[in-house]
């Protein structure tokens, strides 16, 4: 059998905009839970390989990872608008613990959530940090 022959020339299936409307607010609801991708499919009335697959389709993110980087978003809004510690923000938000939390933050955002709150509360931008480590 030829590889070609495997090969779907038919465009990706997204999910229908109730769906789609549907999943984001499950996800949004579960910012401090736990929220499976079968549970997820289930109420789009689909299979999870075809709801994780349509998922990816419609966002460009699968849902885990649309579900980590809304947390982020929540942490943030939450570290700017509060002066809760950073393990209250991180159980919050959903993390397992402040460890956890920081990992996921420093790898999506690039700096730890204490030096990124540091930055928001100074009004020092990320630039200005940088010549000012350089000396310039």
């Amino acid at each position: 059998m030829r590889m070609d022959a495997l090969v779907r020339n038919e465009p990706q299936r997204r999910l229908a905009p109730w769906q789609a409307r549907r999943a984001i607010q499950l996800l949004t609801e579960a910012t401090s839970t736990a929220c499976s991708v079968a549970a997820l499919a289930a109420a789009c009335g689909l299979s999870r390989s075809h709801f994780a697959n349509a998922f990816r389709a419609t966002t460009g993110l699968p849902p885990h990872k649309w579900l980590l980087l809304h947390r982020i978003r929540y942490a943030c809004e939450m570290m700017e608008r509060t002066g809760h510690p950073l393990a209250e923000i991180a159980q919050n938000c959903g993390f397992a613990d402040q460890s956890h939390f920081s990992r996921t933050f420093r790898a999506v955002i690039g700096s730890s959530p204490a030096a990124w709150r540091r930055q928001r509360r100074s009004g020092v931008t990320a630039a200005e940090l940088g010549s000012a480590a350089s000396g310039q």
